[in-house]
């Protein structure tokens, strides 16, 4: 049986090894794809691309223009004819969505990175003062919800364990970070200006660390 076909396809063994080749033109296109991934500093994990630690400052840059953008949206949201209200609406929350999960993914680096980095130990004892300090405050206060207290309440509670340095303390509470960015944007509060206003020491010790990044 003749299985040429008129338009000069080949045999099904020829077509067969056509498949092949192509097959394998495109494995070596992955490797080398791979491998230039490799060397730009891009970790690998069971076959997951991770984010570079030196791409902090890259994230802080575009959450900032995130932000600029919730902004803008809700100046239209007051100025907005009805029927354009629930349009914008639905704009800010999905942007309010992405901030908060690029926010934790922003400290999970942060965690990542102090595991790494050396902590002068008088910089982070001044650092884990100006926690507890502030967390009391918090306490008193309660001008937050019981949720954001709670979580604080607990990063106050490891940082006055006795026994561990503060920077061995400092490393071991950041990664109570990233969720506490979600139940505060739960509480629909603005993480930056809240490590801003009451852990601006810490903040600013994080915004270096990006810079080093």
């Amino acid at each position: 049986m003749d299985f040429r076909c008129e338009a000069g396809v080949s045999t099904p063994a020829g077509i067969w090894q056509q498949v092949q080749d192509i097959s394998s033109i495109a494995l070596m296109r992955i490797l080398e794809f791979s491998a230039c991934i490799q060397e730009s500093g891009v970790v690998h994990s069971a076959g997951v691309i991770l984010m570079p630690i030196n791409r902090l400052s890259d994230m802080e840059e575009n959450l900032e223009d995130l932000k600029e953008q919730l902004v803008g949206k809700v100046k239209a949201l007051n100025f907005a004819p009805q029927e354009e209200k629930i349009r914008i609406k639905q704009q800010v929350r999905e942007l309010r969505k992405e901030i908060r999960e690029q926010e934790e993914d922003y400290w999970q680096v942060i965690a990542r990175q102090t595991k790494t980095v050396e902590i002068p130990e008088q910089e982070a004892e001044i650092i884990v003062a100006e926690i507890v300090e502030e967390v009391g405050q918090i306490e008193v206060q309660r001008q937050y919800p019981d949720e954001v207290i709670q979580i604080l309440q607990e990063i106050r509670d490891k940082l006055n364990q006795p026994g561990a340095t503060a920077a061995a303390k400092l490393k071991g509470v950041i990664s109570s970070f990233p969720p506490f960015v979600g139940i505060s944007y739960e509480a629909e509060l603005d993480t930056e200006n809240f490590f801003q206003q009451h852990f601006p020491t810490f903040r600013k010790w994080a915004k270096v660390l990006a810079k080093k990044s």
